[in-house]
């Protein structure tokens, strides 16, 4: 990851005053203020490189990696500086032209439409960014270090991919100079796993949260957008997308780790089939009972220690990712929400789309069952949105629910079709559920 490590650095001289240029890429040329110089323990002046394809032509060029100890007193000195900042963007503009027929291009209802709201007008919002910088220890029989930087989306819950493609051209500024506007509120609401897997509020969450002067402060329970279970529970999403952002390097760890283990488990196995196999060997040539006595509980000796050996190497290769936050920014962008109609033949909601002029599209609605953000969605019947994956229909009335709304959804008892709560039939004698075609024949 030399690209984070980077900008990981590089973000840091600049926040300490340094000067930094670009004689070629993936190096750069800092001059230090000289306390800064001496808390790091270097000359004010260094040529850093980040990959060593770069630093080849320069010799005089260090070439850093996550474990250099440069790297590691920066990590030292950003934990004493603070471990939560926030910028602002402000060079967008807040306007679009058609954002209806914008919305109508972008977004598909599988089982419905969009109707244009006559009394809605487009509303500039505030909507917030975290980045999140990891310092991230991939285990197994040895350790890897990487640094890693994701941007989360805290408004939709969701990774900012794109916008983190293009993150070098964003311009990003210490002050709000547009004028004050509403907070845009949560599109999305953690799953109850997400819930059971969060544990205390971290120092980053209340970091955040106490230097945004304009928040309103707000219960965490209520999921504002700067409430700190928000950010916390945002913090465990940027933890998942992690794993997406490492995935070729877990599948290379994992897979050298499984070779690793498939040898090490052939040579443990070797060592005791030929162990018990003289045990057995020495029990059926002896006649004493005492003798043969010692030599099955050796062997069973020898049987334990093999199930615990396996499981020991199996231990020992089974990757493990260990995240430490170094710190986040929280990021202020306007955007333009505009309130649309989704509707069909059983439901009926008002939706707020959003049009992000950074990238100069609408964003997909969030699902509400698995919280996820599609182009294509479904309406539940009672009014939720849904994608392809949580959409669950009866095979009779042909109404869509969501997952959230699962107990609208059973299966007849004779047939096992699924049947919703608007087609059942429940038999007044034994109580059971079936289809309009089985009503009668469940006992």
């Amino acid at each position: 990851m030399a690209d984070d490590l980077q900008e990981f650095v590089l973000t840091y001289f600049d926040e300490v005053g340094a000067l930094v240029e670009r004689p070629a890429f993936g190096v750069a040329d800092v001059l230090l203020p000289d306390d800064v110089a001496g808390r790091l323990g270097v000359e004010p002046l260094l040529r850093l490189g980040f990959s060593e394809e770069a630093s080849a032509p320069y010799p005089d060029a260090r070439h850093l990696t996550v474990g250099d100890t440069l790297v590691e007193r920066i990590e030292e000195d950003v934990r004493g500086r603070g471990r939560a900042t926030r910028w602002f963007i402000n060079e967008v503009g807040v306007d679009k032209r058609n954002l209806f027929e914008a919305i109508k291009q972008a977004v598909t209802v599988a089982n419905g439409w969009l109707q244009a709201e006559k009394t809605a007008n487009e509303a500039p919002q505030r909507h917030y960014y975290v980045r999140f910088n990891f310092k991230v220890a991939l285990i197994t029989d040895d350790k890897q270090e990487e640094l890693v930087s994701v941007l989360m989306d805290l408004n939709s819950g969701q990774p900012a991919w794109e916008l983190e493609a293009t993150w070098e051209r964003v311009f990003l500024e210490r002050a709000w100079r547009l004028r004050p506007l509403p907070e845009a509120p949560l599109a999305w609401a953690p799953t109850l796993e997400e819930s059971a897997r969060l544990g205390v509020q971290s120092p980053e969450s209340r970091a955040l949260t106490q230097q945004t002067p304009d928040s309103a402060s707000t219960d965490s329970r209520s999921l504002s957008p700067l409430s700190p279970d928000s950010l916390a529970r945002l913090q465990a999403r940027a933890a998942e997308a992690v794993t997406v952002k490492l995935a070729p390097t877990i599948r290379g760890l994992e897979q050298r780790s499984a070779r690793r283990l498939e040898l090490d488990r052939a040579r443990l196995q070797a060592f005791y089939d030929d162990t018990a196999a003289d045990l057995e060997r020495r029990m059926s040539r002896t006649e004493d009972e005492a003798r043969r006595h010692a030599l099955a509980e050796k062997l069973a000796f020898v049987n334990a220690e093999r199930a615990n050996k396996l499981a020991d190497v199996e231990a020992k290769y089974r990757l493990r990712l260990v995240l430490d936050l170094i710190n986040a920014a929280l990021i202020v962008q306007p955007k333009l929400s505009l309130a649309v109609r989704v509707e069909n033949r059983y439901a009926s909601i008002q939706y707020p789309f959003i049009w992000d002029p950074l990238l100069h599209h609408v964003e997909p609605p969030v699902c509400h069952g698995c919280g996820e953000a599609h182009y294509r969605i479904h309406l539940c019947t009672n009014g939720h949105l849904a994608c392809d994956d949580c959409v669950l229909t009866c095979d009779f009335c042909k109404r869509e629910f969501c997952k959230l709304c699962e107990r609208d959804v059973g299966a007849c008892i004779v047939c096992g079709r699924a049947v919703c709560i608007k087609s059942q039939v429940r038999c007044a004698t034994c109580g059971r559920v079936t289809c309009s075609e089985h009503a009668g024949q469940c006992h």
